[in-house]
């Protein structure tokens, strides 16, 4: 019973926190494009807190100083707030367009400068993609979920090019990541919060920089095969975390 009822209430925190803060969110967003970056973090960790989910984060000093692609897998809707909590840098999500249909939610995500794509791999999010980079040239980093959806059992699957091809035409830094345990905090396809722990671990940059777009396939291989080793770092924290 106690822990259906943490359970209940981390949902209901999770809820209630991101519609308190959406439109608060949407509101700094007409000031500046970095002024909801407080706002995210707090809401980050606001639900983690109420939600009794503890992270542990390893490689934070592997973060470039400038811009760059956060190349990480997908777990859990989580994911984000345990990158949120961590990383405190100007960073923004290449997320699936369905996001932007949820009343209040979705206009704060809109109007904070996330990226939206339908992943058809069609004309318009090619489009939106080279904006993107353009975008991360200048003034934000990029998070990319390459497997290009959640992961129901935390097994890493094979990524999408996009977020090589994201760095390669910006010509920043791909920065492999992983998070580990935040499938059992939030299921696919449940509304169920459980109070697991969850880790983050950052590797070192994969360098773009004088390379064409012929490379992308091998530095998707090489940011695969990085976040994989990550990953398995991970499950060996959130496993000692848990005794």
């Amino acid at each position: 019973m106690k822990d259906k009822l943490r359970s209940a209430f981390g949902s209901v925190a999770a809820v209630s926190i991101t519609g308190v803060l959406s439109p608060v969110v949407s509101a700094l967003s007409m000031i500046d494009e970095r002024a909801p970056d407080r706002a995210l973090h707090l809401w980050a960790d606001s639900i983690l807190k109420a939600s009794g989910v503890r992270t542990e984060v390893r490689g934070l000093e592997n973060l470039p100083p400038g811009n760059f692609v956060l190349c990480v897998n997908h777990q859990s809707h989580f994911d984000a707030l345990v990158l949120f909590r961590h990383i405190r840098r100007h960073m923004r999500y290449v997320a699936k367009a369905q996001l932007r249909k949820i009343p209040v939610f979705g206009w704060a995500l809109q109007r904070a400068g996330n990226i939206f794509v339908d992943r058809s791999g069609g004309e318009k999010d090619k489009n939106k993609l080279n904006e993107a980079a353009q975008a991360v040239r200048e003034r934000v980093s990029v998070v990319f979920f390459a497997e290009g959806t959640r992961s129901e059992d935390g097994i890493l699957r094979p990524f999408k090019k996009g977020a090589a091809i994201m760095a390669l035409d910006a010509q920043v830094p791909l920065v492999p990541a992983a998070v580990a345990g935040t499938h059992r905090i939030l299921e696919k396809g449940s509304l169920a919060v459980h109070p697991r722990p969850s880790a983050l671990i950052i590797g070192e940059p994969i360098q773009t920089k004088g390379l064409t777009m012929d490379a992308r396939d091998d530095v998707t291989q090489r940011a695969h095969t990085a976040v994989a080793k990550l990953l398995e770092e991970g499950n060996r924290l959130v496993a000692e975390m848990e005794r």
